[in-house]
C-alpha cells in the first residue's frame, strides 16, 4: 500500500470500523474480474436528474419511519418507473441507502431507502426483521409509494413493479420478502416483488447465528449491543452522509444536523425484549426454553417459508428472479446461505461469491473518491444494474442466459469460475474416515472405514483451548484502495493437551479440487450432557505451510453421561473452493472449543471421539472436476 493510501486509511478508520464492523454493508455493490468485463457501471451516464423528498411516513400500526424517495425529475409527461427498495444494514439508517437510491433514479428508477423501525429515528423497537412488524412495513411502504402521486411508479395488473435489494439485514428482508409459491398463511413475501437481490444477506437465521448448535460469541454479542447503540451509530452514519449531501447549503446542514440531535434523546435504542431473552436462553443452555428460540429465528428466516421441515424437499421456492450475492469468506452469513437459497428459486436466478468477508462485502455507490471498493466492485455492480434492468423494465440485455452459478478462486483471481449449476455438474463425494495413528504420532484420513471396534481419541473439555480465532476483517483496507491485511483468522497461542485432536491424510497424488461446503458425521461418549466439538480443515502443503480451508461447529445434549452421542448425521462446515496440490495433505482438527468466534461449554468434560466399525467419524468432501 502506498504512504498516501495508508494516510487515507488512517483518517478513515474509525468511520470504517463504525460502519463495516457494525454489518454495516447496507447498499449495493459495485467491480470486475477482467474475464467477465463489460461496459462498467461507472461508464453508463446518468439519464435523469433527481428529485430528492425526505420524510416520515405513518405505518399500518401508528408509528413513523424516516423514508427517502428519490426519482427522475425530467420524465416525460407520463412517463413511469419500476421501483427499487433499499434496506440498510444492521446499527444503520436509511442515510446508508441513499447514496444508492440516488444512482438508481437517474437510472431511471423510482427508489426508496427507509429507516427500519427502533433504529435511529424510527418509531417502534428494534425486533429482527419481525413478520408481524418490520415485514409488513415493507408492503405498507410499497402501497404507499405506490398510492402517492407524486412518484411515477410503474403498475400492471399485480400492482406496482418493485425490486428489493440491501446488504447484511437488507439482504435478509430481500430474501424474506421474495414472494413464494402457494405461500402458507403468515409468508412475509409480496407478490409485487419482481426482482431480488440478497447481498450478503441470512437464509437461515438458526444457521447464521446458532451453526449445528454452537452459539456464534462474538457475531451474536456484537448484534445485540449495537442494537442499544443503534441510535449512535445511525446518527454518526446520518452525520457522514449530510456531509457529502450536495443538495443542502451549509445553514440547511446546520438545521439538519440540530433535528438529528433531537433524535438521540434519549440515545439508547429501544429494542424488543425477546432479544436478550434469546440471548440469555443460549448462553444459558436452557435446554426446556430452546424451542421457544428456535422458532423465533425460524420465523425470521426466508428457508423457513420455502421449506417449513428444513427437509430438503422444496415446498415453497421463490418465484421472482432473484442475484444472490455471497462471499466466500463472510462468516456472520456463510456463502452455504446463499448456496441453499439458490436451490430454493424457481426463477431465472443467479449466485455470484465472491472472496469478501461481511466486513469487505460493502459495495456502493460510494460517497468519497478515495474509497473505490473491492478489485471486482464495479463488475458485481454491474451485474446488479442488468438485473434490475432485465426484469423491472424488461430490458433483452441477455442476463438469463449467462451461467448461473460465479464464483471466486484461489487458483485464478482475475477469473471467476462459471458453472450453470450447483452442485457443479460431476461433483462427487470423497468420504474420509478418522482412523488410527500414523508414524507421526497423529491420526490417519482414509478411505477405508475402521476396522477396531473400541478406537477412540481422548479429549478435555475444560471451556479453553491454545487457539483463538477472530471475524474476518482482512479484506476491509480493499474498500479504500488497500491491501488485504496479512494476518490469519486462527492464531496459536498455545498448546494445552487433550483440547486438539488431528488426523493427516496421505500426501495427495493429484491435485484437488473441493467446491461447497464439507460435511462431517461424529460419533462420541463423553461425561457431561453438552459436549461441543468444532472441525477445522487445513491444507498442508509440501512446504509445511498450513492453509486454513473452512471451519465448523457441533454441540450436541445427551441425556446420560457416557450414553453414545453422535451428530445425527452429516452437518455441513463453511463452505468454500479450494485446490488442494498434489503432494499437500488434507489436515482434520477437532477442538473441543473455538474462543472467542463460539461461546464454549464451561464445565469439565471427559470426551472419547469415537472412530470405530460401529461408530464411523468421518468427512465428506464435495470434489468437482479440475476444469472448475
Amino acid at each position: 500500500m502506498s504512504a498516501h493510501n495508508r494516510h487515507r486509511v488512517g483518517a478513515l478508520l474509525f468511520s470504517l470500523f463504525l460502519c463495516a464492523l457494525l454489518c454495516a454493508t447496507g447498499t449495493l455493490p459495485v467491480g470486475a474480474p477482467p474475464s467477465l468485463q463489460a461496459a462498467s457501471a461507472a461508464e453508463v451516464q446518468p439519464a435523469y436528474e433527481v428529485e430528492r423528498i425526505r420524510e416520515d411516513w405513518t405505518m399500518w400500526d401508528g408509528i413513523r419511519l424516516p423514508v427517502s424517495v428519490f426519482y427522475p425529475a425530467n420524465a416525460a409527461p407520463g412517463e413511469t418507473f419500476p421501483a427499487i427498495l433499499v434496506v440498510h444494514g444492521w446499527s444503520l439508517d436509511r442515510s446508508m441507502c441513499e447514496w444508492a437510491a440516488d444512482y438508481y433514479a437517474s437510472r431511471g428508477y423510482v427508489t426508496l431507502a427507509f429507516t427500519v423501525r427502533g433504529w435511529y429515528g424510527a418509531g417502534g423497537e428494534v425486533g429482527c426483521m419481525d413478520p408481524e412488524h418490520e415485514m409488513k412495513d415493507v408492503s405498507h411502504i410499497i402501497t404507499l409509494l405506490a398510492e402517492d402521486d407524486r412518484f411515477p411508479v410503474l403498475e400492471d395488473d399485480k400492482g406496482p413493479v418493485v425490486g428489493i435489494t440491501g446488504s447484511s439485514q437488507g439482504g435478509c428482508f430481500s430474501f424474506l420478502k421474495a414472494p413464494r409459491r402457494d405461500p402458507r398463511p403468515g409468508d412475509p413475501g409480496d407478490p409485487r416483488i419482481r426482482a431480488v437481490v440478497p447481498m450478503h444477506g441470512s437464509f437461515d437465521l438458526i444457521f447464521s447465528l446458532y451453526p449445528n448448535n454452537v452459539m456464534k460469541f462474538t457475531w451474536a454479542t456484537l448484534l445485540l449491543c449495537t442494537a442499544y447503540i443503534g441510535k449512535i451509530s445511525g446518527f454518526m452514519t446520518s452525520l457522514m452522509s449530510l456531509a457529502v449531501d450536495k443538495r443542502y447549503t451549509d445553514q440547511q446542514k446546520l438545521g439538519v444536523l440540530l433535528n438529528g440531535l433531537l433524535k438521540l434523546i434519549p440515545p439508547v435504542s429501544q429494542v424488543s425484549e425477546e432479544l436478550p431473552y434469546i440471548y440469555g436462553i443460549v448462553i444459558q443452555r436452557r435446554k426446556a426454553e430452546e424451542e421457544y428460540a428456535r422458532h423465533f429465528f425460524k420465523v425470521r428466516s426466508a428457508r423457513y417459508w420455502c421449506d417449513e421441515e428444513y427437509d430438503g424437499v422444496v415446498e415453497h421456492p421463490i418465484v421472482a428472479p432473484t442475484l444472490i450475492l455471497a462471499g466466500w469468506n463472510d462468516d456472520l452469513f456463510f456463502a452455504n446461505e446463499g448456496l441453499w437459497a439458490f436451490s430454493s428459486i424457481d426463477a431465472p436466478k443467479r449466485i455470484i461469491i465472491t472472496n469478501h468477508g461481511h466486513m469487505g462485502c460493502y459495495p456502493g455507490p460510494f460517497p468519497f473518491d478515495f474509497i473505490v471498493g473491492s478489485p471486482e466492485s464495479a463488475w458485481v455492480m454491474e451485474q446488479v444494474d442488468r438485473w434490475f434492468d432485465r426484469f423491472l423494465k424488461g430490458v433483452e440485455n441477455g442476463v438469463e442466459s449467462e451461467p448461473p452459478v460465479a464464483y471466486y478462486r484461489h487458483t485464478d483471481p482475475d477469473n471467476y469460475g462459471q458453472a450453470p449449476c450447483y452442485p457443479l455438474p460431476g461433483t462427487a463425494e470423497l468420504t474420509l474416515y478418522l482412523n488410527g495413528r500414523g508414524k507421526e504420532g497423529y491420526g490417519t484420513l482414509t478411505q477405508n472405514p475402521p476396522v477396531s471396534t473400541t478406537a477412540y481419541d481422548l479429549l478435555i473439555n475444560m471451556g479453553i483451548t491454545g487457539w483463538i480465532s477472530f471475524p474476518y476483517i482482512q479484506d476491509a483496507p480493499q474498500l479504500m484502495g488497500g491491501d488485504v491485511m496479512e494476518f490469519p483468522p486462527r492464531m496459536r497461542i498455545m498448546r494445552i493437551p487433550f483440547t486438539e485432536a488431528i488426523f493427516f491424510s496421505e500426501p495427495l497424488q493429484q491435485d484437488l479440487t473441493i467446491m461447497g461446503p464439507p460435511r462431517f458425521e461424529l460419533f462420541y461418549r463423553s461425561s457431561a450432557k453438552f459436549t461441543q466439538l468444532n472441525p477445522w480443515i487445513y491444507e498442508v502443503t509440501p512446504e509445511g505451510h498450513e492453509i486454513l480451508v473452512s471451519r465448523g461447529s457441533f454441540e450436541q445434549y445427551t441425556e446420560k453421561p457416557w450414553e453414545r452421542g453422535s451428530s445425527g448425521g452429516l452437518l455441513e462446515m463453511q463452505a468454500v473452493y479450494h485446490r488442494f496440490r498434489a503432494g499437500s495433505r488434507i489436515r482434520l482438527e477437532f477442538s473441543t472449543a473455538d474462543l472467542v468466534s463460539s461461546w464454549p461449554y464451561a464445565g469439565l468434560n471427559i470426551i472419547n471421539l469415537l472412530r470405530n466399525k460401529g461408530a464411523a467419524s468421518r468427512i465428506v468432501l464435495p470434489v468437482v472436476p479440475a476444469s472448475y
